[in-house]
């Protein structure tokens, strides 16, 4: 072989790698991140989220930004997630509101959770509180239930919005005991909360984030929490379960990327947010929210997801939630 032809024989190997490693594209991530939260900053479930985002970015080696898309109970975020290119760019967070409540109370979501969303990892739970105001009668969940008997219609409950977790969890309440409570909405827990202290509304459900600095200043009174097991914050409170054997509502978050994603990628970022999550700093940080770490793998939380999406559809429609717009 000529020199000549030995030259054009490497210039078409060259060439050849040079396109097969364009065709492959660079090694991920080698830009970066976006990550969704589909509600408001400042609040506990951005906290986790910026909290996962910080230790993520350093173990992935590049920038992870963080994006606030609020509205439609999270539902407009988890569109703009499932509407994004599944290139591995863009993941975010999604919640019991966003997979499982929202599309039995919204008509017109512009996602399926159950088939536009790759799960990538559980990352927490989280419980309500049954709240009163202290100067209420009540001091136990049964004397609240036979109160509400006692005067149908007459016992009212604040929360986040119609279809809320704290809504749907009074909204529960009322449909397990044949109790006849008056939903009262507001625009957000902090103004429910407000009322309540105030002695505006009677009880209300609510994270313990919120709801602990009135509890310790004796302001309101813990009756019930949702989870089947008392929590380690209030453990002097029992369950509802105590009183009404099976009752259990019990929020969570995970991260998600769109329908798609090559399943290299999540393996890496279910492999680094396990990690992360098994963190002293990650299970003090979540505690304080009133969060429980609780790690999920791609399958189980995919699982959880069906369960309760499953699960909230008659809450709902029982409570008659569903908004017509």
């Amino acid at each position: 072989m000529t020199k000549i032809n030995k030259l054009f024989v490497g210039l078409l190997a060259l060439v050849a790698t040079t396109s097969l490693s364009f065709a492959q594209g660079a090694p991920w991530p080698s830009r970066p991140i976006k990550f969704i939260v589909p509600f408001a900053a400042g609040g506990p479930t951005d906290g986790a989220s910026r909290h996962i985002t910080a230790r993520l970015e350093k173990a992935l080696g590049q920038p992870i930004v963080v994006e606030n898309v609020a509205g439609q109970g999270g539902g407009i975020g988890a569109s703009r997630l499932a509407r994004s290119e599944p290139d591995g760019y863009t993941i975010g967070l999604v919640h019991v509101g966003t997979q499982a409540i929202n599309p039995a109370v919204y008509p017109n979501l512009n996602y399926d959770p159950l088939t536009d969303f790759a799960s990538i990892a559980r990352i927490y739970e989280f419980t309500n509180v049954l709240v009163v105001n202290a100067n209420k009668p009540y001091k136990s969940l049964a004397e609240l239930i036979k109160a509400a008997k006692d005067s149908p219609e007459k016992i009212n409950f604040g929360s986040a919005g119609v279809g809320s977790s704290n809504h749907l969890s009074g909204a529960m309440l009322g449909s397990v005991t044949g109790t006849k409570f008056v939903h009262v909405p507001y625009r957000g827990a902090a103004p429910a909360m407000t009322d309540l202290v105030a002695g505006n509304v009677d009880f209300m459900f609510d994270v313990l984030l919120t709801s602990k600095p009135f509890l310790d200043d004796g302001r309101i009174r813990a009756l019930a929490v949702t989870s089947q097991r008392r929590m380690v914050q209030l453990p002097d409170v029992p369950t509802v379960a105590e009183t009404i054997p099976g009752f259990e509502v019990v929020g969570w978050a995970g991260i998600a990327a769109p329908r798609g994603v090559p399943a290299s990628i999540v393996a890496r970022l279910t492999g680094e947010i396990e990690k992360i999550l098994k963190e002293q700093e990650t299970l003090d940080r979540f505690g304080v929210w009133g969060f429980d770490t609780r790690y999920g793998t791609p399958d189980e939380f995919t699982a959880l997801v069906r369960k309760d999406h499953a699960l909230w559809g008659p809450v709902v429609r029982a409570a008659g939630a569903r908004l017509e717009q």
